[in-house]
């Protein structure tokens, strides 16, 4: 099984309830959405090579390439592996043999649009790390679709078992009618899942209406965090 990968790095989590944590990142090429504010755009295509530390190998990588590469960045505070993208679920025969291979735990970075590939790896995943668009994102001709299929593959996560949150990105038009879709989808399925709002980065989103928009996600959800990207305010990858 092979795949296009953009680049296998370390280095800390920068968003999320494991904001922190050190983790090997696999980034996957190509995404089926083109959000307006994507920060790794340059991975929504195929590439012809993917980085590794200072060098280069051809697309596409099996699957024993990038447990190498995954071996070879290991420390010992490196706590997972971290598929993101790009849209991993686009590849999800290959985390599936990937998920064989490797004795890691493994943080599900994705836009959740897929629920079809997210019951297919579901219980190859540890942590679903699920990313819902809302309008003004401009991630689709079709939101309502798409915030069903996202609602859809949440719900399988958090039915199997896997550590379950989700993350709404803030932009300075969002509004509670913005989020309203999201948030009493999260709590159709069940209110205590974690909902993290993370003001675009550089912050351009004025304080106190993340603060109106905790509250109003708040009066619904049990457990709700504004949290910021810490890998571009600390200027890591």
């Amino acid at each position: 099984m092979n795949a296009d990968v953009y680049e296998i790095f370390n280095s800390v989590q920068g968003e999320g309830t494991s904001v922190g944590v050190r983790q090997v990142f696999v980034r996957f090429c190509s995404c089926q959405l083109h959000c307006e504010y994507c920060d790794t755009g340059a991975a929504r295509v195929p590439a012809k090579r993917c980085r590794v530390l200072d060098r280069h190998i051809d697309n596409p990588l099996g699957v024993d390439a990038v447990i190498d590469a995954i071996d070879d960045l290991w420390t010992p505070a490196t706590r997972s592996i971290s598929l993101t993208g790009g849209e991993p679920l686009l590849h999800c025969d290959f985390i599936e043999e990937l998920a064989g291979g490797v004795s890691r735990p493994i943080y599900l970075e994705t836009n959740a649009g897929l629920p079809d590939s997210a019951r297919k790896i579901v219980d190859h995943i540890d942590v679903a790390a699920c990313d819902i668009k809302l309008p003004e994102h401009r991630a689709t001709g079709d939101y309502g679709g798409l915030l069903d299929a996202e609602l859809e593959s949440i719900g399988i996560f958090h039915a199997t078992g896997v550590e379950t949150f989700v993350k709404i990105i803030v932009l300075p038009e969002t509004t509670e009618k913005s989020i309203s879709g999201a948030v009493f989808g999260i709590k159709a399925i069940d209110d205590s899942i974690p909902l993290v709002m993370q003001p675009v980065t550089p912050l351009s989103v004025d304080i106190f209406q993340l603060l109106d928009l905790m509250d109003f996600a708040g009066t619904h959800l049990s457990d709700v965090r504004m949290i910021p990207q810490l890998h571009r305010m600390i200027g890591i990858p």
